[in-house]
């Protein structure tokens, strides 16, 4: 009963996704990403220019997938470009047909774990610290090879959508303030500073409906992203549906 039910529900996925495909449309509309299949949304960053917009794609090599399971990304990038400066990214990314996000994307080591609106999505949302060594965001913070790292506190705001197989991402960051240089991980949350950071992250965003001119709408490869680091420290993790194991 129980495989049959899973046969059901992923008959009825498939259909509904196929139905969508022809009407898919995703990208850049001037410094905005929009997405017209579900999730229906638009994103964007108040007050920070646009670096750079467009999509990828990155294999996932630890879910056992001969070659890695492949996710498609469409993503966008705000801010100066400077390492001493703020850093904004919105990004949607989508499974192959069989598999589902499991988790939300908060790494180890977290704290300040909530569930925040924005415009009129819920998000699971946390705070943490990363690093330039294995990020896949550097080069678009400014951080040149053979630079000295750096390291940031990151706000990151996850929200699943499409039976789990697409995910919204945001992610709000700022150098570390000179006074946490000394922590490797953050170990106490809800201090003065982090909720003031976490509140200029939730400022940040702009989420909301698609705009009803998509003139222009263009969806080029996304440069200066080092794909090659983009994991589950970002995407969070993914699981098979029972079903497609059978064969």
């Amino acid at each position: 009963m129980k495989k049959m039910r899973q046969v059901c529900f992923l008959a009825l996925l498939l259909v509904f996704t196929t139905g969508c495909t022809a009407a898919l449309q995703r990208g850049m509309v001037g410094p905005t990403y929009v997405s017209t299949a579900r999730p229906a949304i638009s994103l964007a960053v108040k007050d920070m220019p646009l670096i750079a917009g467009g999509q990828g794609q990155v294999n996932l090599d630890w879910t056992g997938v001969m070659g890695g399971l492949p996710v498609s990304v469409w993503m966008a990038a705000y801010g100066q470009g400077q390492p001493s400066s703020p850093l904004a990214i919105v990004a949607q990314v989508e499974l192959a047909q069989g598999w589902y996000w499991n988790s939300d994307s908060t790494p180890p080591f977290s704290v300040d774990q909530a569930n925040e609106v924005i415009g009129d999505t819920t998000f699971a949302a946390c705070t943490f610290i990363a690093d330039s060594s294995r990020d896949p965001f550097a080069l678009l913070a400014g951080v040149q090879p053979g630079t000295p790292p750096m390291r940031w506190l990151v706000r990151s705001f996850t929200s699943r959508f499409n039976f789990n197989a697409d995910k919204i991402i945001l992610e709000y960051r700022e150098p570390l303030p000179p006074q946490m240089e000394f922590l490797e991980v953050l170990t106490i949350g809800q201090t003065d500073q982090l909720i003031a950071f976490e509140q200029r992250a939730r400022n940040a965003f702009v989420v909301g409906p698609v705009p009803g001119d998509l003139q222009g709408l263009a969806d080029p490869y996304m440069q200066n992203v080092r794909w090659q680091f983009m994991d589950q420290r970002f995407l969070g993790t993914a699981s098979r549906y029972d079903v497609f194991k059978m064969n």
